[in-house]
């Protein structure tokens, strides 16, 4: 090996190339020209005097030497976002991590309560919320610029720098106050026209789809009662429990709402079928960071997802 030193600058680029695949796709990320990125992938090459990368069919494949350092760069990185250093003192006992997470307002209650319930969930970690954005171009965006370390929403347009699956999927039921003025034991169409409706409203791509006859799906819709429309998720149950409106909420979700909640929840007195999707979104560098990777671990364990 030549006696240069190698810079982390070089390392970073190194990092997101291998993360992207792709010397276009790593200049996008890192905000830099695609000869930028050669020339730091030729300057690792030339120091260490040996190959960095080989292409594949998948994109530029890392050497094993490519790998041993973007390894160390990794472990130097969280040493350093971690605040271990030798020179602080720190205690890593002691430490607390926080991971930011953007979602909705319900899934906001979710997934506190659940982690509260659990004694070592947020050990050496602390959960910050932020508002969830509107479009899926902010969403994208917030993931990109690490504003966000886990966004839980609707699905998202492919993007390199972002790993995405889906965490829940299912069908929904209609959700309906105890002390309804009159829906008691039963739900029926009648009470689906008749009583007034909260609705959540999302300018993105939807969570919910009705499938069934046109007609049918169009006379369900159109001809409910609507009286307030909010992009508030826990909002519209709030609203739901402390009047006689109704509400749609998934599935996946009912038996925590009936436990914390005084609603009863029914089944859509109609003969269509509706889709539930969540998906959890990260960036992929968020996915070297040992206390969102835990976190992600512990959201998968919830949703019922298997490795």
């Amino acid at each position: 090996m030549k006696q240069e030193t190698i810079d982390l600058k070089s390392l970073k680029v190194l990092h997101a190339v291998i993360e992207t695949k792709s010397v276009s796709a790593a200049a996008e990320m890192l905000s830099t020209s695609p000869s930028s990125i050669t020339y730091a992938i030729n300057k690792l090459r030339d120091v260490t005097a040996n190959p960095i990368f080989s292409r594949g069919k998948g994109g530029m494949v890392p050497t094993t030497l490519a790998l041993d350092l973007n390894a160390r760069y990794v472990k130097a990185l969280s040493l350093i976002n971690d605040g271990l250093g030798v020179l602080s003192g720190d205690d890593d006992s002691e430490h607390v991590k926080d991971v930011t997470v953007s979602t909705y307002t319900l899934v906001e209650l979710w997934l506190s309560l659940a982690l509260l319930q659990n004694e070592t969930a947020l050990e050496g970690r602390s959960l910050t919320y932020i508002a969830h954005p509107i479009t899926d171009e902010e969403r994208i965006r917030n993931l990109r610029n690490r504003e966000v370390d886990i966004d839980i929403g609707t699905a998202l347009a492919p993007d390199r720098a972002i790993t995405s699956y889906q965490i829940i999927h299912g069908d929904m039921v209609v959700a309906v106050s105890k002390n309804h003025s009159e829906i008691t034991d039963q739900f029926t169409a009648e009470h689906w026209f008749e009583q007034r409706h909260v609705v959540w409203k999302r300018t993105s791509n939807h969570a919910t789809k009705l499938l069934g006859d046109a007609l049918t799906l169009n006379k369900i819709k159109d001809f409910r009662k609507v009286s307030i429309t909010t992009t508030s998720s826990l909002n519209m149950l709030m609203l739901s429990t402390c009047s006689d409106h109704l509400m749609l909420i998934p599935r996946f979700f009912a038996e925590f709402v009936k436990q914390h909640f005084p609603v009863n929840i029914f089944e859509i007195p109609f003969d269509v079928l509706t889709e539930n999707r969540y998906f959890l979104h990260v960036h992929n560098q968020s996915l070297n960071d040992i206390s969102v990777n835990g976190l992600i671990g512990l959201i998968n364990k919830l949703a019922g997802k298997k490795d």
